[in-house]
């Protein structure tokens, strides 16, 4: 690997790739000082600076030095973390900030983000696309040869047993290569995917992301610098405390979802009743109008006039109670009529209302009648 150089205040910038990697002073680096002897271990904390409180712990060799950094990629709440670890050996490890992307099954879904966050925008890769995208070209322009593929049993589980913790469909996925040098350095990547996916009415959305992690050590001492690796990262415990935190947030974006579902409703109740006034409005209009239209053609000199026209446009109807089976007599003039089991009705003119879904009518059950 090429060696790292600064490029602007606060950052250090890999020569070969453009990752940045934060200097010392703003990484989480507790558990440094005077080493212990070399078999011993150590804990190291990653901690989120906007609560406070510890995210993880993870125990490494206590030859190692530590460093850990968060960024709040897929979540402005929740971090994800940097690192970079060093040791004896020839020992370097560190990982890549995660990649996060969006796939919509339902192209018409997808046309706001388009718009928006096109960058965020991607189908499901396979793991093996991601390696060839990222992860070779970064091997090979640094003079390493991959030498075949690795199993890393112990970490794969470690994945698997945190999807038994998640309730929503949660896929994970590995691939772990080994690469040589040639000059006596050997290193070993390890890609995860993970792949969330969310049902959206009679559609479905994909959020997925990766991240990638390189650790280089000597030859001679490769295998037991990823027995230490994989015991470090199948160590890591999550703080109760910070589990508690999550479930809090959780529950009040819960809870503030379910409001703007109360507001969205809200305003659709009152938006029909407006509809329902106006409506009320054009009708009596549309009578007036015709009343104007018979008077200056048939005139009204007398009140038995007047009434045969109202008589005329507010005709009795038979209808029959599909609860109780009687007869009512009930006024005409409007498309549907509801009926309750007390014989109450209801006339309506708007072919989407139903009387059933209305708060304001205390529970009652209605059927149409003809």
């Amino acid at each position: 690997m090429q060696e790292e150089k600064p490029s602007s205040p606060g950052l250090f910038v890999s020569s070969d790739t453009g990752d940045s990697i934060p200097p010392k002073t703003q990484w989480d680096n507790k558990d440094t000082g005077n080493l212990p002897p070399q078999h011993t271990k150590k804990i190291h904390h990653s901690r989120d600076p906007k609560t406070g409180l510890v995210v993880w712990s993870m125990e490494f060799p206590s030859k190692w030095t530590v460093i850990s950094k968060p960024l709040y990629i897929t979540d402005t709440k929740f971090p994800n973390f940097l690192y970079q670890m060093k040791g004896p050996n020839g020992f370097m490890a560190f990982n890549t900030p995660i990649k996060a992307f969006v796939d919509y099954h339902n192209p018409q879904m997808s046309w706001p983000i388009q718009q928006n966050m096109s960058s965020k925008l991607r189908p499901v890769a396979e793991i093996g696309q991601l390696f060839a995208e990222e992860v070779a070209p970064r091997m090979q322009k640094n003079g390493f040869k991959k030498i075949g593929n690795r199993n890393l049993p112990a970490i794969e589980s470690m994945l698997q047993d945190k999807l038994k913790e998640v309730t929503h469909p949660v896929t994970n996925r590995l691939l772990a290569t080994e690469w040589e040098d040639g000059k006596g350095k050997k290193a070993l990547t390890v890609i995860v995917q993970t792949v969330f996916r969310a049902q959206l009415m009679d559609s479905y959305m994909d959020h997925w992301s990766y991240g990638v992690d390189y650790v280089f050590s000597d030859v001679n001492a490769f295998e037991t610098t990823i027995s230490d690796y994989t015991h470090a990262v199948t160590s890591r415990k999550s703080n109760a405390q910070w589990e508690q935190y999550q479930k809090q947030v959780f529950a009040q974006r819960s809870a503030a979802q379910q409001q703007r579902h109360n507001n969205v409703m809200s305003n659709q109740r009152a938006q029909f009743q407006a509809h329902q006034e106006k409506m009320k409005g054009i009708w009596a209009a549309q009578d007036a109008s015709h009343a104007a239209f018979m008077d200056q053609n048939f005139g009204s000199s007398s009140d038995r006039s007047q009434r045969d026209f109202v008589n005329m446009i507010h005709e009795e109807e038979t209808v029959t109670n599909p609860y109780s089976g009687e007869n009512y007599q009930i006024e005409a003039g409007a498309r549907q009529y509801w009926m309750d089991s007390e014989g109450n009705y209801i006339k309506n003119n708007d072919l989407f209302y139903n009387p059933n879904g209305d708060i304001n009518l205390n529970n009652r059950e209605w059927a149409r009648v003809e």
